[in-house]
């Protein structure tokens, strides 16, 4: 019988792909979703004030008494006075996050979870947490004034923008200008937020952040798209804009933060209370004269967080580079005994508690008593994994969907600003 001439041909999985299942792993996090400033945040106390709507304020013994007289036999007695306290005033911030979903997606998540990788609601919250420890993150070293950065040089106009920044947090500490800081600056823009321009109280333009480092610039920039053509204008203030709606200062971040530490550790007045008014009233120690970290900077900030706030240094925040320079300096100073090399050196001093993280302002080392700043929380801090039944739930109106809300209401308050101390412009690896 002769051959059809047919070739031989094999069925492959391919083929028949409709016979299989779509499968998915778990959701593996693929990102740092916590952020450190976060659980540090526990570590300072409850202030002790019954919190009020009206003011809350802060008595401060912020001023020296004079010496006492030295009087003959029988001669005139020393002077009765006694100086008086100072005080400030403290408010409440309040910090929403909300996320949404459908009714479709409570049925799925209720009824046919064996559908889904992960709920999409517990995904949603999870994320919204996310959200909530970066931004008290960010708050942790920024302003009351609530200023991300600024517009290093102005720009040509248009809707679409790549903005070169400077002054993180409005502070030229941090100014830009090194790979370091730039790509810090880049970094506090993480997520493509909404922002605001504000020039001379005003504001200029909402949009939005599309790339942060910008896509066509690198690190020290971003671009954003603004909802009209625009002339950026060195020295224009940048602030987060995350409300629906309204498109005044009040849907801006301005002045709705609390006091960080760059507050705490700069401003010529803190909680309404200048150091015009009470000289005392500033930081413990300053050094901006940058250099390598060493050991008896360190130990003049302690003296100087003693002699001049009472307080014993027993925190200390310093950025990652500053971290890795003083380890390569302590290793070329270190002599071995043997040819066995630790990598394992660790940072240690008696008393202190040493923290880094990728939000410490690059090139700082900040040391403080923690009784120096405390906190006041009006509501639950949640958890990383807190899901969703912290969240208030509000039906859509005319909307086959819910809108999930939590607010997070709370203040820092600084009871001692000389129990705090920094240095600047440190040497970064």
């Amino acid at each position: 019988m002769a051959a059809t001439g047919n070739s031989a041909s094999y069925t492959t999985v391919s083929t028949l792909a409709d016979l299989y299942k779509k499968t998915n792993t778990d959701v593996m996090v693929a990102l740092k979703r916590k952020t450190e400033e976060y659980d540090w945040f526990d570590d300072f106390p409850d202030e002790q004030i019954t919190p009020s709507g009206n003011e809350n304020r802060i008595v401060l013994d912020v001023s020296y008494q004079h010496t006492s007289a030295m009087i003959p036999d029988g001669g005139y007695e020393g002077q009765t006075t006694t100086v008086a306290p100072q005080h400030g005033t403290f408010t409440f911030v309040q910090m929403n996050q909300r996320y949404s979903f459908t009714t479709l997606a409570k049925a799925f998540g209720d009824k046919a979870r064996a559908g889904q990788i992960q709920n999409q609601v517990l995904y949603s919250s999870i994320k919204a947490v996310e959200s909530i420890a970066f931004s008290v993150g960010l708050q942790t070293y920024g302003f009351s004034t609530g200023t991300v950065a600024v517009v290093s040089t102005t720009q040509g106009a248009s809707a679409t923008q790549v903005i070169p920044l400077k002054n993180a947090f409005g502070s030229t500490l941090i100014a830009g200008g090194t790979t370091i800081q730039n790509t810090y600056l880049s970094y506090l823009f993480r997520g493509t937020p909404e922002i605001a321009l504000i020039r001379a109280g005003v504001i200029v333009e909402f949009g939005n952040v599309t790339a942060a480092p910008s896509a066509s610039s690198g690190v020290g920039y971003i671009d954003v798209t603004f909802n009209s053509s625009i002339t950026p204008t060195v020295g224009d203030l940048i602030v987060f804009a995350n409300a629906v709606t309204d498109a005044t200062l009040t849907g801006t971040d301005q002045n709705r933060w609390p006091v960080g530490l760059l507050d705490q550790l700069t401003s010529a007045s803190v909680h309404g209370l200048a150091t015009t008014t009470a000289a005392n009233w500033a930081a413990g120690y300053t050094n901006t004269s940058g250099g390598r970290m060493s050991y008896a900077t360190q130990e003049a900030m302690a003296n100087g967080i003693w002699n001049n706030g009472g307080a014993k240094m027993n925190r200390v925040i310093y950025s990652q580079g500053v971290r890795r320079d003083i380890i390569s300096g302590e290793r070329a100073a270190r002599r071995y005994d043997s040819s066995e090399f630790d990598w394992d050196g660790e940072i240690t001093t008696n008393g202190l508690k040493y923290m880094t993280s990728v939000l410490a302002p690059p090139g700082m080392f900040i040391g403080y008593n923690n009784m120096a700043s405390a906190k006041k929380v009006l509501s639950d801090k949640p958890d990383y994994e807190g899901g969703p039944q912290i969240f208030s739930l509000d039906k859509v109106q005319d909307k086959a969907a819910v809108a999930a809300s939590y607010d997070f209401i709370y203040a820092r308050v600084c009871n001692n600003r000389a129990g705090l101390g920094y240095a600047s412009a440190l040497t970064e690896q």
